[in-house]
C-alpha cells in the first residue's frame, strides 16, 4: 500500500505539468473576407490557437501582436493561429483591423450565436475578450483563458508556456534506446 501511495505522489508533478483534458472544438464556420468560410477541421494535426477578439479592444490588439510573433516562429513546426471577431459589424470591422495590423494568420468573424458556441459560453454571459483557446492536434480545446483572468494580465508568458506544452504533442516520440547486447558466454573449452 505504501508503495502505491509513493508511486501516486511521484506521478503528481508529471500529470500536473501537462495540459488538462479538453472538450471538442465546436463546428463553427468562420466567415473570411471574399466570402470564404474557414472550417477548423482543416487544422487537425496542428497545434491551434483560436483568439476570440473585438477589433476595438486594446488588450485584443496586444494579444494579436503577440500571437503574430508566435505564428511566425511556429508555423513551420505545426502551429496555426486564427483570430475570430464577434463584433456586430462583422466583415466591416474585420477588414480595417486586418489592413491595419496585418497578422500572418486568418482573421474572420462569427455572429453572436457562433461566438457563444465556439467559446462554450452561456447565452446570457458577457465575457471579457480576448478569449484564447488552445486546441490540440485532435481538435480538443485543452486550455481556455478569458481576458479578465490573472494569467492574461501578462499574456506573453501565459501564451508561451501553454504553447510549449501544446507543441510537445506534435513532437514525434523520442526513439527508444536499444537494450545493450548481452556478452557472448565465454567458452570453457581449451
Amino acid at each position: 500500500m505504501l508503495r502505491r501511495a509513493f508511486l501516486f505522489l511521484a506521478l503528481i508533478p508529471a500529470v500536473h505539468a501537462a495540459l488538462p483534458f479538453g472538450r471538442p472544438l465546436p463546428d463553427v464556420l468562420v466567415s473570411l473576407d471574399g466570402g470564404k468560410k474557414l472550417n477548423f477541421r482543416q487544422y487537425r494535426g496542428k497545434a491551434l490557437v483560436v483568439a476570440m477578439i473585438s477589433t476595438t479592444c486594446s488588450h485584443c490588439i496586444e494579444v494579436v501582436g503577440i500571437l503574430n510573433h508566435f505564428q511566425q516562429q511556429g508555423a513551420a513546426h505545426g502551429l496555426q493561429v486564427v483570430a475570430v471577431s464577434g463584433d456586430e459589424y462583422g466583415l466591416g470591422a474585420v477588414r480595417p483591423f486586418v489592413s491595419r495590423y496585418r497578422p500572418d494568420f486568418p482573421v474572420g468573424y462569427v455572429d453572436k450565436e457562433g461566438f457563444i458556441k465556439l467559446a462554450n459560453l452561456r447565452p446570457d454571459s458577457r465575457p471579457f475578450v480576448p478569449i484564447l483557446m488552445f486546441v490540440d492536434p485532435k481538435g480538443q480545446v485543452r486550455q481556455q483563458f478569458y481576458g479578465d483572468q490573472a494569467q492574461m494580465k501578462t499574456p506573453e508568458p501565459t501564451i508561451r508556456t501553454t504553447l510549449n506544452e501544446l507543441m510537445k504533442e506534435l513532437a514525434p516520440p523520442a526513439p527508444q534506446k536499444a537494450a545493450p547486447a548481452k556478452p557472448a558466454p565465454k567458452s570453457t573449452a581449451p
